[in-house]
């Protein structure tokens, strides 16, 4: 059963005055439980001594907020018990509930749930500042063997938080031990201090305590200074005189079968590998034998390269390297497309190149489309020629998908940021002079730390979540979209170009792309 033992967590042991009502509810209506509050150097010799695996993972965490979340699984997976956040109050006795033998879970109110379910593919959001659990349920495990992987996510949420948690129940096979309970468990109120409406067809829940979101480590609604809404000002007029020619809605709708768009995935299963290079004369040979090792049949494959701008033997050495793999495959072409770039590789992640560099890549990639598909192509495979190891069944892990768009987690290390980061995330954000300030040539260009933006190893609790823009290391694409006018943007859409904007108007148009975040291919560490 789940001991009469209450943790908490603060700082140090002297708790705020506004808290003291709080703490003092639960003796008051539990007189028999025993209080332990844990200060951050209690937590720290607890996580050494009893989980020293988990101690560098915990150790790194960029705050405090992350190593009081990940110590809280720790603490009801050794001492089980309840865990409540200092700005809980307990209203009632707790002895139904130490009669449990399961975990003891609730959601979040879904005025909170709906800003995460997009995103994280999450059908709602467990709450983690109230738990309880008896003392070693296996449940724990799951969860801490999560924290590693997690380690270097930008958003506590996904590192350590809600979405975590949320993500290991649902995964969870043995949902029986687990029980999982409506807001009014543990939360009552959203954060707007407002009841949610109960659901007439369940039984209504107890309410044991109230969250009162005090808020102790985020802030909400920051008003913006004057200065800031001049820079935004300032910033966004610059964007707007110098984005150049972009690519408009209604422009990129003419252009495409509508038919197409409400169609199923494909039932066949004849594949097109697309796979544009340049300057990778030394890739070519190993990338083949690399592609070799799919466990797909390669009767079922055809392979089309396009070669262009090189300024080594790439083509000569492509050419040289397809010869003994005729009647191996389904069909092999060999296509090439100069484009007059000079842009050397030293300079390709330069940002004031973007527009042109990617523009580029993107007429290579349509050039593919129109040269390199036809009617017997049931999927498109792009790929590219520097992503250097894959899982054998890669190819059939994306058509398992049920997608018509996905992509897999591209990283240079296993378990590592993922190193394309044209797959992403967009979360609700504000156009501050931050956002506008991004921006060059027509292009938003944010850095890896944007917090307004998710990327595949921000989100590997979870086995599959819906994209906005998408990246071209590896992109599996229903053929007939590609055949009905869906191409790769050449110029800005949305402010965004080639595979992101793809994504984007992928999903304006209604075909929601999606990201493998658990499935890993691996790229050259350039």
């Amino acid at each position: 059963m789940i001991p009469a033992l209450l943790h908490q967590t603060w700082k140090t042991d002297r708790i705020p005055e506004r808290f003291r009502a709080y703490e003092q509810s639960w003796a008051r209506h539990n007189p028999r439980l025993e209080r332990r509050l844990w200060t951050d150097r209690m937590l720290l010799e607890f996580v050494a001594e009893h989980y020293p695996s988990l101690l560098p993972t915990y150790c790194g965490y960029k705050n405090g907020v992350m190593r009081a979340d990940a110590a809280r699984y720790m603490l009801l997976h050794h001492f089980g018990g309840i865990y409540a956040d200092i700005d809980c109050e307990c209203v009632t006795p707790l002895d139904p509930l130490l009669a449990e033998d399961r975990v003891v879970l609730c959601r979040e109110p879904d005025l909170h749930a709906k800003d995460h379910e997009a995103a994280r593919h999450l059908p709602y959001l467990l709450f983690n500042g109230a738990m309880a659990s008896p003392p070693g349920h296996p449940f724990w495990r799951a969860v801490l063997d999560l924290l590693p992987r997690l380690a270097d996510n930008k958003s506590v949420l996904d590192a350590t938080g809600p979405c975590l948690l949320t993500s290991a129940q649902l995964a969870y096979p043995r949902q029986s031990e687990l029980a999982v309970h409506s807001p009014s468990l543990f939360c009552p109120l959203d954060r707007d201090g407002k009841t949610e409406a109960s659901d007439r067809d369940q039984p209504a829940d107890p309410t044991y305590m109230v969250h009162h979101w005090a808020g102790t480590w985020y802030k909400v609604g920051d008003r913006i200074s004057l200065w800031r809404r001049l820079r935004r000002r300032f910033y966004k007029l610059r964007h707007m005189a110098t984005r150049g020619p972009v690519l408009r809605y209604k422009e990129a709708l003419a252009a495409i079968d509508p038919a197409c768009l409400t169609r199923p995935p494909p039932k066949g299963d004849k594949v097109a590998i697309l796979v544009p290079l340049r300057d990778a004369a030394d890739l070519i040979q190993p990338f083949l034998d690399t592609l070799d090792g799919l466990d797909y049949p390669k009767d079922r494959i055809k392979l089309v390269f396009c070669e262009g701008d090189s300024r080594d033997d790439s083509w000569q050495r492509l050419r040289q390297a397809v010869v003994p793999l005729e009647g191996r495959y389904r069909d092999i072409t060999l296509l090439q497309k100069p484009l007059g770039n000079k842009i050397g590789r030293d300079r390709r992640t330069a940002r004031n190149v973007q527009r042109a560099r990617r523009g580029g890549l993107a007429k290579v990639r349509n050039h593919l489309i129109r040269q390199g598909l036809d009617e017997t192509d049931d999927w498109a495979l792009w790929l590219d020629i520097d992503v250097w190891r894959f899982p054998p069944h890669v190819l059939n892990a994306l058509i398992a998908s049920g997608r018509r768009i996905v992509t897999p987690n591209c990283v240079t290390r296993p378990g590592g940021p993922s190193f394309d980061m044209n797959s992403f995330v967009s979360l609700p954000f504000m156009e501050d002079d931050r956002y506008w300030k991004a921006h060059k040539h027509g292009l938003f260009q944010p850095n890896r730390y944007y917090a307004e933006r998710l990327y595949l190893s921000d989100l590997r609790h979870r086995p599959l979540v819906d994209l906005h823009g998408v990246g071209g290391t590896m992109l599996l694409v229903d053929a007939s979209l590609h055949r009905a006018g869906l191409q790769f943007p050449e110029r800005p859409y949305r402010n965004l170009i080639e595979t992101e904007a793809f994504g984007v108007l992928a999903r304006d148009l209604g075909v929601i792309p999606a990201g493998l975040p658990q499935v890993e291919i691996l790229h050259v560490p350039w």
